[in-house]
């Protein structure tokens, strides 16, 4: 049976986001709420609230099932969550705690992976076979397509593009390896930056946008100061922008991809920052980066849902025979 809608669930380190979507991509419904700090059970039943909210209503037949996207390395065949850097979800079996609850099919994969399907099937990817796409907000995350399918790798957990080296023996990274492109992209290493300009009297502009408060410093302080045209800010973000640029010309010169999508909160939001990823990129990369355009993704927040929206159609009209 052909159905309606699908509910896709974003889990992020800092909110979750759930919505009800139709097959042509339309968010009908949608929920957000901070992601609990209390432990991974209180982030199971956070999810499982938004889902019964967004889902009230719709009877059992229109809906295709549930598709989760987890900020982590996902064995995609086992349905499990092997290592999970922001939050405490290691060893949890999300799928079966919230089908057991929901008595819907749910099937989980990592965000980044979901973002990317999501950006694919109704966003700026749409009809690119070959293309990466990072996503840059607490963390660093991404996908892969190759020749118009996802790449997860032998096990699904292929594409942790947040885990490159760009620096040997570097800033130590959230996931506690050393020199990792999250160290230097993600929301913690720009607030460390921020902070650490304001501590020496350079990021006066910082610190006013964050209320005057060094504690409420944060990676947005430093966006809105840098959107203020504020130098020290933007120095933040072009140095980081350098580091992803380095990053990009490994991933071209690997994977030869026609499109390379930056999304995120960060990643949409920091335009001088993608600009000079682009610009280190077709400096230092090889000929690969004749063939490759880098685009900001246009999903905004509504990526992660509408990729999972999407994989739980596909993995329902897979269950179905339907192609």
């Amino acid at each position: 049976m052909r159905t309606n809608y699908a509910v896709g669930v974003d889990v992020g380190g800092t909110r979750i986001a759930v919505g009800l979507v139709e097959r042509k991509g339309r968010i009908v419904k949608d929920a957000k709420k901070l992601t609990p700090k209390t432990g991974p059970f209180a982030v199971v039943d956070t999810i499982i609230d938004l889902i019964e909210e967004v889902s009230a209503g719709v009877h059992d037949s229109e809906l295709a099932g549930i598709g989760i996207g987890i900020p982590g390395q996902i064995d995609f065949l086992r349905q499990s969550i092997e290592f999970c850097t922001n939050l405490p979800l290691a060893g949890v079996d999300v799928r079966s705690l919230v089908m057991s609850r929901s008595k819907r099919e749910v099937t989980i994969d990592n965000d980044g992976n979901l973002a990317a399907l999501g950006e694919s099937r109704y966003g700026a990817a749409k009809g690119a076979r070959d293309f990466v796409m990072l996503t840059v907000g607490t963390g660093v995350g991404g996908g892969l397509f190759l020749n118009g399918e996802m790449y997860r790798g032998s096990r699904g957990m292929g594409g942790e593009v947040g885990h490159i080296v760009v620096e040997l023996d570097g800033r130590m990274c959230p996931c506690g390896g050393k020199g990792h492109l999250e160290a230097y992209l993600g929301r913690p290493a720009l607030a460390e930056k921020g902070r650490e300009a304001a501590a020496n009297f350079r990021g006066r502009e910082i610190l006013a946008a964050a209320g005057g408060d060094m504690d409420h410093i944060t990676a947005e302080a430093v966006l809105i100061a840098a959107q203020r045209g504020d130098e020290v800010a933007r120095g933040i973000l072009l140095d980081a922008g350098v580091v992803l640029g380095r990053a990009l010309v490994g991933l071209v010169n690997i994977f030869n991809p026609k499109l390379i999508v930056i999304g995120g909160g960060i990643g949409e939001s920091a335009d001088f920052m993608v600009e000079r990823a682009a610009e280190v990129m077709r400096g230092e990369a090889l000929a690969g980066r004749r063939d490759v355009t880098v685009a900001q993704a246009v999903l905004g927040n509504d990526a992660g849902i509408l990729g999972a929206a999407a994989m739980s159609f596909d993995e329902h009209d897979a269950r179905e025979g339907m192609h």
